[in-house]
């Protein structure tokens, strides 16, 4: 039902208009724990092509955020896009995207509301207490689960997304948020000119672990290997309001780690 749903908003985007405004919530369908997985076609690029015209918006023109990765391990392709100079708990923030063997710490404690664009680790919070799951990736033997902590408000509110290698899940506040495939990124990317839409923070990110997986330069698409990298590797794009959309973050998520986050209106 998700599928069909998710092709619904799709084909209701083609109109004019606020992209989001006719958009039913994700979270008034009941996705079970191990949803049974229908297909809606059997060619992965019909299906591509057809949620392309809502996740163009997702490479739309906008302001980075800078980021500052000079003290983040080499692995590591991304850092936080907002931890100011003077906020308090940096050190565990921008911890989201190290490698340590330390046992993790919450970044926050239960029950925290967080501003729009920051994303924190939280440990130990049952399951339960995350609200309704809203969608999982992948759809079969699923990784990352997303949870919205108040299903049906669509103001700005506490989501939970599980499935990182340390344990802990991560929380941010929206109004929404959606998962897209990188099949998905790469169409929009490379159909695009680089002077039409500047490369972020995590397009620059995808493309070098797209070079690594997939053995291909920059800006070429990842090739036969798509499947691979497809398989441990999403983008989660996290909208502050539901109605007008003005501004929204993508996270690029593989293996288990947050790899990047940018900021875009």
């Amino acid at each position: 039902m998700r599928h069909l749903l998710i092709l619904s908003v799709v084909m209701t985007l083609g109109a004019c208009g606020d992209p989001l405004a006719t958009f039913p919530r994700l979270t008034e369908a009941d996705i079970p724990e191990d949803p049974t997985v229908l297909s809606v076609s059997t060619d992965p690029a019909d299906a591509r092509g057809e949620q392309a015209g809502f996740f163009a918006r997702l490479l739309g023109s906008g302001e980075e955020t800078k980021i500052d990765d000079s003290n983040l391990p080499p692995e590591v392709y991304g850092a936080r896009s907002d931890v100011s100079e003077n906020e308090e708990g940096k050190q565990g923030l921008m911890s989201l995207f190290s490698t340590s063997e330390k046992a993790p710490t919450s970044d926050v404690s239960a029950g925290t509301t967080l501003p729009y664009g920051e994303v924190a680790r939280i440990c130990d919070l049952p399951r339960a207490k995350m609200g309704k799951k809203v969608a999982q990736f992948p759809e079969r033997r699923p990784r990352h689960r997303l949870y919205d902590s108040d299903p049906g408000n669509t103001a700005p509110h506490t989501f939970y997304l599980t499935g990182f290698a340390d344990g802990c899940a991560r929380q941010f506040t929206a109004s929404l948020a959606l998962f897209g495939s990188v099949g998905m990124h790469e169409q929009l990317r490379y159909g695009l000119p680089a002077e039409v839409q500047p490369y972020s923070k995590t397009d620059k990110s995808y493309e070098k672990l797209k070079s690594q997986v997939c053995g291909v330069p920059r800006k070429k698409p990842c090739g036969r290997k798509i499947d691979r990298l497809e398989s441990n590797t999403v983008f989660l794009s996290i909208y502050e309001s539901f109605g007008d959309n003005e501004r929204w973050s993508n996270l690029l998520l593989h293996d288990g780690r947050l790899l990047a986050q940018d900021t875009k209106s």
